[in-house]
C-alpha cells in the first residue's frame, strides 16, 4: 500500500531583511556565475529598498529576468540568505523553462544548485522545491528516489511544522506514488534519515 506524505500547496514566502550592497558573486559548488548585467557588464549593483520583498514580488509576477540581478546581489552580500538562494533558484528554473538548448540547461542547472544549497541548510521552501526538480529532471538527472527523499525531509522539517506550512500538493504526491512502490519509499526514507543540515559559517 502506497504511503501518503501530504496535502495541499507549496509554502508561504518568508521575508527577511538583507544588506544593501553586493560586492561579489557567490555560487554553489560546481556552478559557474552568470553575470546578470551581461557578459561585459558590471558585477556590482545597488540594491533597491526592501530588496528581498521586491525580488519576491517580481518573481511571483513572472518577472524573473528583473528579479535575478537583485537576488544575485542578495546572495553575494549574505551567503547565509537562504530565502534569496531559494528565490534565485526558482527564478532560474522558471527562466530555463522558456529557453532551449544550452541556455535552458545552463539556467535550470544553476537554479537546481541554488535550491540544493538552501535545502541542504534546512530551508523548507527549497526542500519542497527540489521534489518536482528531481521528479521531472529539471536541471538535474531525473531521480524519483531523490525527489521522495526531499519530500520526506520537508515533511519532517521543524521550521515547516512550526510555521504551519502545508505538505507537498496532492498532485505531486500522486506523481511520486506513480513511480515509487513500498520498497522504494523505504529506500527514500533511509536516505532521508541519513541526511542532516550542512554546518555553515556563523549567521550574519
Amino acid at each position: 500500500m502506497k504511503r501518503i506524505l501530504a496535502i495541499a500547496g507549496f509554502g508561504a514566502a518568508l521575508l527577511w531583511g538583507a544588506p544593501v550592497l553586493a560586492t561579489g558573486m557567490f555560487q554553489p559548488d560546481g556552478v559557474q556565475p552568470i553575470d546578470p548585467q551581461g557578459d561585459n557588464g558590471p558585477q556590482k549593483m545597488q540594491l533597491p529598498p526592501d530588496p528581498e520583498g521586491r525580488a519576491v514580488e517580481l518573481r511571483l509576477h513572472g518577472q524573473c529576468a528583473q528579479a535575478v540581478p537583485i537576488l544575485r546581489g542578495l546572495t553575494a552580500a549574505n551567503q547565509n540568505d537562504d530565502i534569496a538562494k531559494f528565490n534565485l533558484g526558482q527564478c532560474l528554473i522558471d527562466i530555463g523553462r522558456t529557453e532551449t538548448g544550452g541556455l535552458r540547461a545552463r539556467d535550470m542547472g544553476e537554479g537546481a544548485q541554488w535550491l540544493l544549497a538552501a535545502a541542504n541548510r534546512g530551508f523548507p521552501n527549497a526542500q519542497s522545491g527540489l521534489v518536482p526538480v528531481y521528479l521531472d529532471g529539471d536541471g538535474v538527472a531525473r531521480n524519483p528516489l531523490e525527489a521522495a527523499k526531499w519530500a520526506l525531509i520537508y515533511r519532517a522539517n521543524g521550521m515547516r511544522l512550526a510555521l504551519g506550512m502545508p505538505d507537498i500538493s496532492v498532485d505531486l504526491q500522486a506523481k511520486l506514488d506513480a513511480v515509487l512502490n513500498d520498497r522504494s519509499w523505504d529506500q527514500a526514507q533511509a536516505m532521508a534519515d541519513q541526511w542532516s543540515p550542512e554546518s555553515t559559517a556563523a549567521e550574519e
